[in-house]
C-alpha cells in the first residue's frame, strides 16, 4: 500500500500496475467509504463511473465490491461514460457522492480516480485533505478491508445517460440548431463522450460526421487531449467533409477543443471568449463571470463592457465549482478546456460546451475565426500561449521558491504592477500584458501561460517568462 498517494487539482493519478494498481485503488476506496461514514451520509449510496480506458470497468468492479463490503450501495453505470454524466447522477440520484475511474487526458497507461462529493462538483481541498487523512490512517493502522460492524451493501447498475441528456438539451436553444441543421465533426479521442455527445446532436437531427468514435484504449498513439497538435486528424476531417465546426472532447469528455469550417484550431482561450460574448449578447443571464488564474483577461474586457463583475480563483475548476455553488455564475472557464453555466452541475462539461459552439455554428453560419476577428475589433486583439517544459518534480518546488522570493519588477519594457502568489507566480503590467509560471499538480511540469494585447508585447514577455524558468 502506498501512504504517498495525493489528490492533484482534479484528482488522484498513476501508472497502471506501478502505484495505480488493485490495491491501491482498493485503500482509496476504503479511505472514501471511512469518508462518508465520518460525514453520516453512507446510507445514500455511492456512484460509480468509468472511462474507456483498458482497465477502468475492471477497477470500477474493485471500487463496487469494497464499498458494498462496507454496506454503501454502489450505483455502478451501465457503460462508460463521460465524468460531468456521474457527476449528474449524483445531483439526480441523490447519492452520497461519486467515484470517477479516469485519467481523463494523460496517456494510456495512466489511470485515476476523482471523487466527487453530493453537490456534483470537483472535490474542494478541504474534502481531498480528509481522504489522504483517512489513506494514511490506513496505512500506519495496517488495516486492511472494511470494519467488522459493517454490514454487506447491493451492488447496483445505474443509466441516467436519458436524464443527462435532456439537462444538456434544456440549456441551449434546440430551435435554432434543428433549423440549421449544421454538419457536426465529431471527435471523442475514443473516449467516453463518444456516445453520449453523438446522442445529444441526433435528438436535434444534426448532421454528425464520427472520427475516432470507438473503442481503441491506445487512443490511437495520442493522448486523449483535445489540444492543435493532436487534432490534426480532426481538422482534415472538418475540411473533407465540409462540416459546420468540429467538436473534440478529451478521455473523459470534460474538457472540449474546436475547429471551425475553415480547418482553423480555438484554443480554450479563444472558446470561452466566442462563448462568453454569445451569452451576454443573446441571452438575459444576469451574474458574474469565473475564470482561473492562468485563463485569458479577455474575459474580463467583455464582461466588464456588459456590466458584470469578474471573480478570478486559483488554477483548478474546484475552485469555479465552489463558486458557482454559492454564487450566479453567467460562465465559468479555465485555459486548459474546461467551462460551465448558471444552471448546469458546477463541474466542466466538454459536452455542453460542444452544444454551445454548434448553437452559435448555427445561428451565424460563419466560421468561428471570422467571428473572433470581429469580437476583436470591437474589443481589442488578444495574443495568449501555453508552454509546458518538463520539470523534475523533486525541482519543481526550489524553482517555485525563487520566484516567489525575488519576482521580476519589470517585464521588457513594462512595469510589473500586480503580483499574485496564491497560485505559482502571476505577474500583470498596467497594459495588462500578463504571465503565469506554475508546477503542474499532476505532471512533471512547469507550466508557462503568457498574453498581451499586442504581439510585440507578447513576444517580449514569451522570451522573459521562458529566461525566468531557465535561469532557476
Amino acid at each position: 500500500m502506498n501512504s504517498e498517494i495525493t489528490f492533484g487539482t482534479d484528482g488522484w493519478r498513476g501508472m497502471v500496475n506501478k502505484d495505480f494498481n488493485e490495491e491501491n485503488v482498493a485503500l482509496v476506496t476504503q479511505a472514501i467509504c471511512n469518508y462518508l461514514y465520518s460525514k453520516e451520509i453512507e446510507r445514500k449510496g455511492c456512484v460509480i463511473g468509468y472511462d474507456t480506458r483498458a482497465h477502468s470497468e475492471k477497477f470500477a468492479d474493485t471500487v463496487a465490491g469494497i464499498l458494498a463490503k462496507n454496506g454503501i450501495a454502489a450505483l455502478k453505470t451501465e457503460t462508460f461514460c463521460p465524468t460531468p454524466q456521474t457527476a449528474f447522477a449524483v445531483k439526480k440520484l441523490g447519492a452520497a457522492g461519486a467515484i470517477m475511474i479516469t485519467a481523463s487526458h494523460n496517456p494510456p497507461d495512466y489511470n485515476g480516480i476523482k471523487f466527487i462529493p453530493d453537490y456534483a462538483g470537483p472535490a474542494t481541498t478541504e474534502i481531498t485533505d480528509d481522504i489522504e487523512w483517512e489513506i494514511e490512517t490506513l496505512v500506519d493502522e495496517g488495516m486492511k478491508g472494511s470494519p467488522a460492524e459493517r454490514t454487506v451493501g447491493p451492488i447496483k447498475k445505474i443509466d441516467v445517460s436519458n436524464d443527462y441528456i435532456k439537462h444538456l438539451l434544456s440549456l441551449v436553444e434546440q430551435n435554432v440548431i434543428e433549423r440549421a441543421k449544421p454538419k457536426v465533426l465529431f471527435d471523442p479521442m475514443y473516449g467516453s463522450g463518444q456516445n453520449i455527445f453523438m446522442r445529444i446532436l441526433h435528438h436535434m437531427d444534426t448532421i454528425v460526421v464520427p472520427l475516432h468514435s470507438y473503442l481503441e484504449p491506445e487512443f490511437g498513439g495520442i493522448n486523449p487531449e483535445p489540444i492543435e497538435q493532436n487534432l490534426t486528424d480532426c481538422k482534415k476531417a472538418v475540411l473533407d467533409n465540409k462540416a459546420d465546426l468540429g467538436v473534440a472532447l478529451d478521455g473523459d469528455a470534460d474538457r472540449f477543443g474546436v475547429i471551425d469550417s475553415k480547418g482553423l484550431y480555438l484554443s480554450p482561450n479563444q472558446s470561452l471568449t466566442l462563448m462568453l460574448w454569445y451569452l451576454l449578447t443573446y441571452k438575459t443571464i444576469g451574474g458574474a463571470v469565473a475564470r482561473t488564474l492562468a485563463t485569458t483577461h479577455m474575459l474580463d474586457t467583455i464582461a466588464e463592457h456588459n456590466g458584470c463583475r469578474v471573480i478570478e480563483t486559483p488554477v483548478g475548476f474546484k475552485y469555479i465549482g465552489e463558486l458557482m455553488r454559492k454564487k450566479m455564475i453567467i460562465l465559468g472557464g479555465e485555459e486548459s478546456g474546461g467551462m460551465s453555466i448558471a444552471g448546469h452541475i458546477p463541474e466542466k462539461d466538454g459536452c455542453l460546451a460542444g452544444l454551445i459552439l454548434t448553437e452559435i455554428a448555427a445561428r451565424f453560419k460563419k466560421p468561428f475565426s471570422e467571428l473572433l476577428s470581429n469580437i476583436y475589433r470591437e474589443f481589442g486583439e488578444c495574443f495568449d500561449e501555453r508552454i509546458d517544459i518538463a520539470y523534475p518534480d523533486e525541482e519543481k518546488e526550489e524553482l517555485m521558491e525563487k520566484l516567489k522570493e525575488k519576482p521580476p519588477r519589470k517585464m521588457a519594457d513594462e512595469k510589473v504592477e500586480r503580483v499574485d502568489l496564491r497560485d505559482g507566480v502571476k505577474l500583470v503590467t498596467a497594459n495588462d500584458t500578463w504571465i503565469l509560471i506554475r508546477p503542474s499538480g499532476t505532471e512533471p511540469l512547469i507550466r508557462i501561460y503568457v498574453e498581451a494585447r499586442s504581439s510585440k508585447a507578447f513576444e517580449q514577455a514569451k522570451k522573459n517568462a521562458l529566461n525566468l524558468v531557465k535561469r532557476n
